[in-house]
């Protein structure tokens, strides 16, 4: 055999043996939904760190509307006294994080809460967080996870940040106790070692999108419209140190709407949890302001209100398979214009969705025109953004081409600065970050004109 094709078929194995360890990862990062800690360390560990290079030029790219971040609404508070002072109902700014899939529990929104609160300026924080365990009055004694509310404010105390952190895995836990004995020593030591970390973590993580789509939709659905009624019913000093129902026989029940700003962040499935329950909760509020007669003036109030959606490693269309498309589809004109027919039968006045994907993510996707129209309904006069952007490096794979860590494309949002500077100060904006400035693009997309 002569050297050159000696040297041809030694690279061809090294190729194959890589493309296979690949796969490998791969397939496991197909049953991704969310954050799991436990895959990303053996990720990591098979891939290797990534040094980037000292000009980052990963992609960041804008695709629709000009819109604002954060900021605007926190800034609502300008001209309040201090917090400590006695005055009006000031506003408060309340971001509202929903997980994906995995196991969570309280503290997993640190990090993002943390980056959020120092791009806004508010470098001072409680001693302690309050966290509580949820249920929801439709049902009782069912335990849908916990609430972890961390205030954020300025040194001069004028300007207040609450971040409600959502844990919803107790919900789905009972599905992945009835084969958590495939995770005992029994099972486990007939494995490759390898192949049982990549077995542990699809056990951790595979459950979560089949309990949504099955009996534990509407409970964790709940859980996120229950984060709500704590945000609109209480301030700081209002909320509960131990379970508690929010409910609308509350005397407190609602008592913020009018005052405070809100905004939503979800991860991966948190994507498709957070628009399916913003419907239900808007859709329930109408429909049952007959048995509460205060109910009505919540429904008008959220028909006047814009919602912000930011959605990390967007899954939408993923999870639109196999289920219906919208009720009330392609019929945003007559319900989000003033003068349509079904105007007032809105569920908001406007609902951004603004949507992050990494290309190199295996499960998140950008959100066409098309996929509006049909599967988001109409009612909730949704409007779409779509950002593009390398959150994880790409770099060259021994020289057989290049290759992004899909996991860390998945996760790594939290600590990336143009990311933060999107959600808090926008894009087309006076205000908006010198780092998205500089380092994204923005294609704005108009109204059609025809």
């Amino acid at each position: 055999m002569a050297f050159g094709t000696s040297l041809e078929s030694g690279r061809e194995v090294v190729k194959s043996r890589i493309t296979q360890q690949a796969m490998v990862l791969l397939i496991t990062v197909l049953w991704l939904g969310g954050c799991a800690s436990f895959g990303e360390g053996i990720t990591r560990g098979l891939l290797g760190p990534s040094d980037e290079a000292a000009a980052d030029t990963r992609l960041c790219e804008v695709s629709g509307p000009a819109f604002s971040g954060v900021l605007p609404l926190l800034e609502r508070q300008a001209g309040h006294p201090p917090l400590a002072e006695a005055g009006p109902k000031r506003p408060i700014l309340k971001l509202i994080m929903v997980h994906g899939v995995g196991t969570h529990v309280p503290g997993y929104g640190a990090r993002i809460s943390a980056n959020l609160a120092q791009a806004l300026g508010l470098g001072v924080i409680a001693p302690e967080p309050k966290g509580f365990p949820i249920e929801a009055p439709a049902f009782p004694g069912e335990r849908l996870g916990e609430l972890n509310v961390t205030r954020h404010t300025n040194v001069a105390r004028d300007r207040e940040m609450l971040f409600y952190e959502l844990t919803w895995s107790p919900i789905s836990q009972p599905a992945k106790d009835g084969y958590a004995f495939d995770d005992t020593a029994v099972y486990a030591h007939k494995r490759a070692g390898l192949n049982n970390a990549f077995k542990h973590f699809v056990n951790d993580v595979a459950a979560d999108p089949l309990v949504y789509t099955g009996t534990g939709r509407e409970l964790i659905q709940a859980a996120v419209a229950t984060a709500l009624c704590w945000a609109i019913s209480a301030d700081w000093q209002g909320l509960p140190d131990r379970q508690q129902i929010c409910t609308p026989d509350s005397p407190t029940f609602a008592s913020r709407l009018d005052d405070d700003e809100f905004a939503f962040i979800t991860h991966s499935l948190g994507s498709r949890i957070t628009t399916d329950a913003l419907e239900r909760l808007a859709r329930l509020i109408k429909e049952q302001s007959v048995r509460y007669p205060r109910l009505e003036p919540l429904a008008q109030a959220f028909r006047e209100r814009d919602v912000k959606v930011f959605m990390l490693a967007n899954q939408l269309p993923l999870l639109q398979s196999g289920l219906e498309p919208a009720g009330i589809r392609n019929a945003v004109p007559d319900y989000c214009l003033a003068g349509g027919g079904h105007y007032q039968e809105r569920l908001f006045k406007e609902t951004e969705l603004i949507a992050f994907s990494d290309p190199n993510d295996l499960l998140s996707y950008p959100l066409p025109d098309r996929y509006i129209r049909d599967y988001v309904d109409s009612r909730l006069c949704p409007k779409q953004v779509n950002v593009t952007i390398n959150v994880a490096p790409v770099s060259s794979l021994f020289g057989l081409g290049e290759f992004a860590n899909p996991l860390a494309a998945h996760l790594d949002y939290d600590d990336d600065e143009r990311v933060i500077g999107l959600i808090t100060r926008g894009i087309g904006q006076p205000e908006t970050a010198p780092v998205v400035e500089e380092r994204c693009s923005w294609l704005e997309v108009g109204e059609d004109l025809r």
